[in-house]
């Protein structure tokens, strides 16, 4: 029985909940790099792998470390999962029509070029066995995710705001 003997009603947040918050949070810090990303935040790179350990069920990333996360890697993974779970998206603020930046052909070169390093990668770690190991998942997985936060960046673009 928890301290003080006082009940504790059940969770709101399921396990399978928990399990999708430390995917987002593990790949968000997978495009931060831990141990780069410690330096720019106030907790460890130790710390930071707990939270997106599924083997640390109660231990998540404070909500200001996901902020500085999120500014990090230019993306809102983490806050867009914790809007999806309570039912919500998340949309960018709107700029000012007269500010916001055009798209542009700069824009589509970053975007392409990113998806095909992420195809790029997945054709050579498929061209010696044909099939991706360990190492090479990891690489793939950067890649995208790397892409990801470009796609993340030209939204916000296009929405206004950036």
């Amino acid at each position: 029985m928890p301290k003080g003997n006082t009940v504790k009603l059940p969770r709101k947040i399921i396990e399978t909940e928990r399990l999708d918050l430390k995917a987002a949070t593990r790949a968000a810090l997978d495009m931060a790099r831990p141990t780069k990303f410690a330096l720019v935040t106030r907790v460890d790179a130790a710390a930071l792998s707990r939270y997106g350990s599924p083997s640390e069920p109660e231990k998540f990333m404070p909500i200001d470390v996901v902020v500085d996360l999120c500014r990090d890697i230019g993306s809102p993974a983490i806050v867009e999962e914790l809007a999806r779970l309570l039912g919500f998206r998340l949309v960018p603020l709107a700029a000012e029509a007269n500010t916001a930046p055009q798209v542009g052909y700069a824009d589509i070169a970053v975007v392409s070029k990113e998806a095909n390093d992420v195809i790029t990668k997945i054709a050579e770690g498929l061209a010696d066995d044909g099939k991706l190991d360990g190492s090479e998942v990891r690489e793939v997985r950067k890649e995208i995710a790397d892409n990801i936060a470009h796609l993340h960046r030209l939204d916000r673009k296009i929405a206004g705001g950036e």
